[in-house]
This record gives structure tokens, C-alpha cells and sequence, in this order.
């Protein structure tokens, strides 16, 4: 049977319609219960079925084979990354029953592999969500002429921050572990019972490898520090904040938020600081900063200070 006379539900191109966005609930969404090991490890025999079976697919529809993110047919991709986690997953079901237009995640697989090969252990098998992928660029905002996902994604976002935490210190995954972040050693770090541990987490791989004197390290470390001067509230947080995690429809409206690998409980300004860190005054840097970063631009300039002085322990994950 030619490809032409494949029913659409089969191809790779097929997608489930994005959750409708209404009002995003304010209240904090219940927590899922975690996936027992026992299901996990069922479910990790489904996925790597289905991988094998990804590669036939692909083949058939002349389609790249990625291991990280494969194409399945009905609709369905399953993530599987150095970096999927059980607490992506939580986080993804927490998203998508408040509202926010998330893939829908279906099962979670915990696969056992060899000390030597990468640490792909987390599999998601999840809904396929229409839409184009979001681009960065260097225009300027223009906000009377953007269209509607603009404001929904502020929604999304504004409706997220004023979820109640575990409690008021905690910095955690939703489920009260560890987070996976870009920006630490390793990509991982906590959990921390209060912002002190957490600062001193960061800070601890400081050096002045790659500055040019003393006094400019020491200057560098002085603005950095200023994050340690005033108390923070803990705000849910997507923790990587790019356009390329945001899909958009032909009719302008948001259809989907991606990639929540990073999502959980930080300190208030870690949502805008990340989304701002790089790209100044690029078009996702205004964006970013009317959405609410322009509250945290003092945050800004010590994160960025942080960055440069602890970039060396993590550049080379």
C-alpha cells in the first residue's frame, strides 16, 4: 500500500488536537501519584518495543531516526533523553490539569542499561500536539500586533506563579526531589530545605578561571552574591523558558508548552532569569521581560554574574 493511501492517524505527521486553553486554574493542581517501579519497568518493555518498531516506521516514512524523541503512528512520540525523568512526567500531568496545553503524557518506563552506556533510563510515551515551533529572533516586541498565544502564554505563566508551594523554603522537583537544570554540575542538583543550601550549591563551583585580575573576579562575585541579599518566594517554575518549547497553531493561538525535564519549585526570579540570561534584547528577551522579567533585572545581571563565575563546572555535561 503506497504512503498516499495510508489513513492520516498513521502517519507521522498526525496530531491530537491541543487542549483547549480557557482559564488556567491559580490553584496548585494535585500532585500524581508516581508511577510504581513495578509499572515502570512493565511499561519500559512497551517502549523499547515501540522504539524497535520506530525504526521500521521511520524507515517506511523516509524519516530521521532520533533516538531522543521517536515517532510513533496514532498521534504518539516518546521521549527518551539522558534527561527524561519520573518527575518530567509529574510535572507534565500536574501542566496539563491545570489547563495549560501540554502533551498528554501516558505511561512512564524505567529501562535498566549497562554502567557503561548513557544514562537514558526514563522513557514518555506522550501525545504529538499540533503546531510550529517557536524562533527567537532579533525584531522588536511589538505587542499590539502579536498574536493571541502571546497573551495566553502569559496566562499559562502568571496563572502557574501563583500555585502554593510544599513550602514557603523548599526548592525541589514536584515530587520533593532532586532538579534537573542545564545551568549546575552534572544538570542536577537538590533537593534544598532552604535557600542558604541551595546558594551555596551554586556558588560552589566558583572560579576565576578566565578572568582577567583579582578585582575583576572579585567584582564579578560581589554582584553575583547580591541574589543572597533579599528573601525570595518559592514559584512553580517551567525552568527553561525558550521559544523553542512553545508551539503555536495556523490560527495564532498557543498549542502546546514542551519539555518540563527542568519544571518544579525555585526561587521567583529563576523562570525570567533563565528565559533572559542570553540573547539581550533579542525578541524572546522583551518578550520574557513584559511577561514579568522586568521585576527581576537586578537578577538578571547576578545571575549572569554567577554564570561566568561557575560556567566552567558544567559547559562540558
Amino acid at each position: 500500500m503506497g504512503i498516499s493511501l495510508v489513513p492520516g492517524i498513521l502517519k507521522p505527521d498526525y496530531t491530537w488536537p491541543a487542549p483547549r486553553l480557557m482559564r488556567v486554574q491559580t490553584t496548585t493542581p494535585p500532585v500524581p501519584n508516581v508511577p510504581s517501579k513495578t509499572s515502570r519497568r512493565f511499561w519500559a518493555m512497551i517502549h523499547w518495543a515501540l522504539y524497535k518498531f520506530s525504526k521500521w516506521y521511520s524507515s517506511w516514512f523516509g524519516l530521521y531516526l532520533d533516538g531522543s524523541i521517536i515517532q510513533l503512528p496514532f498521534g504518539l512520540i516518546m521521549k527518551w533523553t539522558d534527561r527524561t525523568s519520573v518527575e518530567e512526567y509529574i510535572a507534565m500531568q500536574m501542566a496539563r490539569a491545570a489547563g495549560i496545553p501540554v502533551p498528554r503524557a501516558l505511561s512512564c518506563g524505567e529501562h535498566v542499561v549497562p554502567e557503561n552506556a548513557p544514562n537514558r533510563r526514563i522513557s514518555i510515551l506522550m501525545t504529538r500536539l499540533p503546531g510550529v515551533e517557536m524562533m527567537n529572533s532579533d525584531d522588536p516586541l511589538e505587542i499590539e500586533d502579536e498574536e493571541p498565544w502571546v497573551f495566553e502564554l502569559r496566562d499559562c505563566v502568571t496563572s502557574m506563579r501563583q500555585w502554593e508551594p510544599p513550602s514557603e523554603n523548599v526548592i525541589c522537583s514536584p515530587i520533593g526531589t532532586a532538579l534537573r537544570s542545564t545551568r549546575v554540575p552534572d544538570h542536577i542538583m537538590g533537593p534544598f530545605q532552604d535557600h542558604e543550601s541551595f546558594y551555596r550549591h551554586l556558588f560552589a563551583p566558583a572560579s576565576s578561571h578566565g578572568f582577567q585580575s583579582a578585582e575583576e573576579y572579585e567584582k564579578t562575585l560581589s554582584i553575583a552574591k547580591r541574589l543572597q541579599d533579599r528573601p525570595y518566594r518559592v514559584k512553580f517554575t517551567h525552568g527553561d523558558f525558550k521559544a523553542h518549547n512553545i508551539l503555536v497553531d495556523h490560527d495564532g493561538h498557543l498549542a502546546g508548552f514542551l519539555d518540563w525535564e527542568s519544571g518544579g519549585w525555585y526561587p521567583e526570579y529563576w523562570e525570567f532569569t533563565t528565559a533572559m540570561r542570553f540573547g539581550m534584547d533579542s525578541w524572546w528577551y522583551q518578550l520574557a521581560d513584559w511577561m514579568g522579567g522586568h521585576e527581576y533585572r537586578e537578577e538578571l545581571a547576578s545571575d549572569k554574574a554567577l554564570n561566568n563565575l561557575t560556567v566552567d563546572s558544567y559547559i562540558a555535561f
